[in-house]
């Protein structure tokens, strides 16, 4: 990368700073993700370098503007890692995965560069840029390590049912406030995470699993569908064919 960003290197990759490549680093990241969730092991692998690259290539931007070099950030996250894990490399215990946890949080808010954050917003350390549904999660279990939650999941379902109930309401008025039903929408969305947390699920990643799905059953509607002029042939054929594909997955 150094080579390339060489005054005798290419054009484009002279060109780039940290900001014009933060979309290709969340577009390598995607990438990997689906391949994993496709169980590709060969394009797992692939992606995967696409991704050390893009790490890589902020590491030498980052270097030439002397901020930090890639043996900075290697070496950052080695100590940190040796760091927090006491239990491994160092003298103390955690007998499981929970106690774990709990000693990471510790540790991580006594470092230098947490320790400003005690007095501020339990809010702050969530990024903006995650996507909504992660945001979500991350909001909610932020605000469950300060003991803003419920303790089980009979009332967060309930607050499900509320809110689906509130939107409907909106929906049924007589006279619509558009504004309002997308605020009352996204307070069922949020409800929803909320319920996926609490029941040990992720939600952009069940999420990702429904699109995964539709995607593949739509491609196999489109097959049976033989070439036909899917619009002219009607919900209730199309219909026919989706529940043939769900049949035949089964």
């Amino acid at each position: 990368m150094k080579r390339l960003r060489s005054p005798d290197g290419c054009p484009w990759d002279k060109e780039q700073n940290i900001n014009s490549l933060l979309p290709y680093l969340i577009e390598e990241s995607c990438e990997y993700i689906d391949a994993a969730q496709a169980n590709d092991k060969v394009h797992m692998c692939e992606e995967l370098g696409d991704v050390l690259l893009q790490v890589v290539f902020h590491a030498q931007v980052a270097s030439e503007q002397g901020d930090f070099s890639i043996s900075e950030v290697i070496e950052s996250i080695c100590e940190k890692m040796i760091r927090r894990h006491p239990h491994v490399f160092g003298d103390a215990t955690a007998e499981d995965a929970n106690a774990v946890l709990r000693q990471w949080e510790r540790i991580k808010a006594s470092e230098k560069n947490n320790i400003g954050m005690a007095e501020k917003s339990a809010m702050d350390k969530v990024s903006k840029s995650l996507p909504p549904l992660a945001r979500a999660q991350e909001l909610q279990r932020r605000a469950a390590k300060v003991g803003f939650d419920w303790n089980s999941e009979a009332p967060v379902f309930e607050k499900v049912l509320e809110e689906i109930t509130e939107f409907r309401e909106e929906m049924q008025a007589e006279i619509k406030n558009k504004e309002k039903i997308e605020e009352e929408f996204g307070d069922i969305l949020f409800s929803f995470v909320n319920w996926a947390r609490h029941i040990g699920l992720n939600a952009s990643t069940a999420l990702m699993r429904a699109n995964s799905k539709f995607d593949r059953r739509f491609r196999e509607v489109e097959k049976l569908a033989e070439g036909q002029d899917m619009k002219s042939m009607g919900l209730e054929k199309l219909d026919a064919l989706w529940d043939q594909v769900k049949k035949e997955e089964c």
